[in-house]
């Protein structure tokens, strides 16, 4: 179907035309108030195609059954063309090359999995939640196989495949002020998922937040944010910074500070679709070209930024292997997805000790495990965030929780304040990421 939609561009006037085609199958398991309410198993297929005419590039995508449901994506994509404005400066899609990488390795196990196996793991992570007297609301674990195939009428053919395990659970602890527990966890292995954790998790932290006091008055002492939240906030920050979309727009602060220090030298920020922890490791990036390890923040010092292929062509170098549609934590409909400037893997490098160890090293000191939704100014790295979860440190001990705070401050500042990478590394959506301490930042009460 993707080498019929490329003939259907071409014989519609493109000059040059690429397809990006995917088929997925989705294993999925859905909680609904304590219960297992929806299993299903499905699949899809499609497309997106993008055309050029001379400099006028557009793009079309389709749900693809066959043949004629691929040519009419082709002759769409090819009408929004002429229609479209002309490029200063892109005329053509990515030329064939050799990968440069081996593919990460993948779940093989994941094709042949029955769907009560994942009935038993949700089970059993609800089961460790509810035994301790906490309700889980909502909750879904999805494992799935995708296939991802790029071709392009400069002779580009290539394929990545790819399996996804993603779970996300909400719990809840009843009482006169109620405490959230929320749990998230992406990987391509499904024996990386223990459910008892998770559920033992979520559990502790609703309890935790039920029992969890506003705070008075405000500090300004250092803190250390675990990695489901520190990676929402660097992809607002240092992902917008660091997008050579961003840096041609003139939007990004790095945009002039290439090899100067934006960071402290405690940081290291790499690129590495190698990885095979990494949920979109693959030896191509969605366009087809090779992806490389790339160290983008090297000792605290930007080293380069990403490039897809139109992003490359404004000034006029390579693209770095980094034009991305898929995303970590569904499988389906992915084509669907505009293809963005972004990391394949990127990896924070962890430092030497566990997060226990850098509390108990810290005098005073606010722990922030869960935010209400952690989201920064991508243009100035400014963030409020209300803490629906947070600990309060004394003398190297956690002696309570605090919730309904609010904590203040700039990421890119913060970057430059790193008091201590934790050893906590896990896959989280895109990024892997361990906990991260930060001096600078502020907690300000809500009495």
């Amino acid at each position: 179907m993707a080498q019929k939609a490329l003939a259907a561009a071409k014989r519609e006037g493109a000059t040059q035309a690429e397809v990006f085609a995917v088929a997925s199958v989705t294993k999925g398991v859905y909680v609904d108030d304590d219960r297992i309410k929806i299993v299903e198993e499905k699949g899809d297929q499609g497309m997106a195609v993008r055309v050029l005419k001379g400099r006028k590039l557009a793009q079309a995508s389709s749900v693809c059954k066959d043949v004629d449901d691929a040519e009419a994506c082709a002759r769409a994509a090819a009408s929004l063309a002429d229609r479209s404005p002309a490029s200063r400066t892109y005329d053509r899609f990515p030329q064939p090359a050799k990968a440069v990488l081996t593919p990460a390795a993948r779940d093989g196990s994941i094709a042949s999995l029955d769907v009560g196996e994942l009935v038993d793991l949700v089970k059993a992570t609800v089961g460790a939640a509810t035994d301790r007297g906490v309700k889980v609301p909502k909750g879904v674990l999805r494992a799935a196989t995708t296939t991802s195939t790029v071709i392009n009428s400069n002779g580009l053919e290539v394929t990545n495949h790819g399996t996804l395990v993603y779970a996300g659970y909400d719990a809840m602890a009843q009482g006169s002020a109620p405490g959230e527990g929320v749990g998230y966890f992406n990987s391509p292995w499904l024996k990386d998922y223990d459910p008892l954790k998770m559920g033992g998790d979520i559990a502790r932290q609703a309890l935790q937040a039920r029992e969890a006091k506003a705070l008075e008055g405000s500090m300004k002492v250092p803190m250390l944010i675990f990695p489901g939240e520190l990676k929402d906030m660097l992809a607002y920050s240092v992902g917008f910074a660091f997008s050579a979309e961003s840096v041609n727009k003139k939007r990004s602060p790095w945009g002039t500070m290439l090899d100067q220090r934006v960071a402290s030298p405690k940081l290291e920020l790499v690129d590495d679709p190698s990885d095979p922890r990494g949920a979109l490791s693959a030896a191509y990036d969605d366009e087809g070209v090779p992806t490389t390890v790339k160290k983008v923040v090297e000792d605290g010092v930007l080293r380069t930024f990403l490039y897809d292929s139109y992003n490359s062509s404004v000034v006029a170098r390579l693209p770095s292997g980094n034009g991305m549609r898929r995303g970590a934590s569904d499988a389906q409909f992915v084509f669907q997805a505009p293809l963005g400037c972004g990391p394949v893997n990127l990896v924070l490098r962890p430092g030497t000790r566990s997060p226990d160890q850098i509390i108990a090293s810290l005098d005073d000191a606010v722990v922030v495990e869960k935010f209400a939704f952690p989201t920064v100014n991508p243009y100035t790295g400014a963030f409020a965030l209300e803490t629906r979860l947070a600990h309060i440190v004394k003398k190297g001990s956690i002696e309570g929780q605090i919730k309904h705070a609010l904590i203040v401050g700039n990421m890119y500042e913060g970057l430059k304040n790193v008091v201590e990478v934790a050893s906590d590394a896990r896959t989280v959506g895109e990024m892997i990421v361990p906990s991260v301490a930060f001096d600078g930042f502020e907690a300000v009460g809500s009495k």
